[in-house]
């Protein structure tokens, strides 16, 4: 018997068989293709601590810090390729300025600096609190030279950036020429040059081809003092050391009255308001030929914390720290052992044991 119809070849069971095959095959290509929208889980959102997210931020920030390059105050009649470059300036803006110099001119403003240079405002507004033009404005007119340096100026008010001009100073020299000028309360003689270290002599012989001293300062020196012994010096021999004052002659007399005179160097820096410069100044014009041999001094071991309280460097709270080890861990038998009490002033040791004793 032949068959008609759809799939003939089949049975009518063989072909409802093939016809649900082929519904069930479209209905999971049909599910398959939409399961994201029909079975799509729910998104597993994790809410960081509010502790945890601020250190993270933190960090982020300090990295970012990190990674920024750090601008230094600078004076922009001095500004080189190199330097200019890393303030951000193009060349074409470096030009400018470096053209504006050659004709002998100098730039005295901040503003002047924008309109020379043709700087972005936005460039203008990070770079304007670093521009440092107090120190150029020191400068005489007449001695600019259309080099950028300067024919001759005082070294007792040079910027280390002024000193890097000479050829042979770098960063390094010009920052020690700085350091050791502040230490000794500045040059008084150009002796005193030679003695920075790694200065050669030629260099030494540049920079006072550029520089000069001060006949003021030359002359500190040759001071007249009453005295060179600092215990006998007067209010008004301690007025002409240059930083020395009406206010700080009188500290210094009244304090040295109060200790008996000074025994020791060191009781100088004691003097409230002397700074290390100007102590060095001291130095340099009194000697401490007569020390003080009568200070009265007090047994270590056996002092009461009220007693020990008087010493001008230990204060009550001192006092009773160094009593209280000294019952613990028993007599001091150098002072020394004082530095292993807590919060003893390390840099007083000298001053404080001036007024002390181990025996009787």
């Amino acid at each position: 018997m032949k068959s008609f119809g759809f799939l003939p070849a089949f049975t009518r069971s063989q072909r409802i068989g093939l016809m649900v095959l082929t519904m069930l095959i479209v209905l999971m290509q049909f599910v398959l293709f939409n399961m994201n929208q029909f079975f799509s889980p729910k998104k597993l959102v994790y809410k960081v601590p509010k502790a945890l997210q601020k250190q993270f931020d933190s960090l982020r920030l300090a990295a970012i810090e990190k990674n920024k390059i750090k601008i230094y105050p600078f004076n922009p009649n001095y500004i080189s390729d190199y330097k200019g470059y890393f303030l951000g300036l193009n060349p074409d803006e470096i030009n400018r300025i470096q053209a504006f110099r050659q004709q002998g001119k100098y730039i005295n403003s901040k503003l002047q600096f924008k309109q020379v240079t043709g700087i972005s405002d936005s460039l203008y507004r990070v770079l304007e609190p670093y521009i440092k033009l107090s120190d150029y404005r020191k400068y005489k007119k007449e001695t600019y030279t259309p080099t950028g340096h300067f024919s001759s100026f005082d070294i007792n008010q040079a910027t280390a950036e002024d000193l890097q001009n000479i050829k042979g100073v770098g960063p390094y020299l010009s920052a020690r020429i700085v350091k050791y000028r502040k230490a000794i309360g500045g040059f008084s003689s150009k002796k005193q040059l030679d003695k920075v270290y790694g200065l050669k002599p030629e260099v030494v012989q540049r920079i006072w081809q550029k520089f000069h001293l001060n006949k003021q300062d030359e002359n500190a020196s040759k001071k007249v003092f009453s005295t060179r012994d600092i215990n006998l010096a007067t209010a008004e021999d301690f007025k002409q050391i240059n930083g020395v004052g009406e206010k700080l002659s009188a500290r210094i007399v009244k304090y040295r009255n109060s200790i008996g005179g000074f025994a020791i160097k060191e009781q100088l820096n004691d003097v409230y308001g002397l700074k290390p410069e100007v102590i060095a100044k001291i130095w340099k014009h009194f000697s401490l030929d007569h020390p003080n041999k009568n200070v009265k001094k007090i047994n270590l071991n056996t002092v009461n914390i009220k007693e020990l309280a008087q010493n001008p460097n230990i204060s009550y709270q001192l006092a009773k720290k160094i009593v209280s080890y000294r019952t613990l861990n028993g007599a001091f038998h150098t002072f020394d052992d004082l530095l292993k009490v807590e919060d003893f002033p390390k840099s007083k040791l000298k001053q404080i044991t001036v007024f002390l004793k181990l025996k009787e």
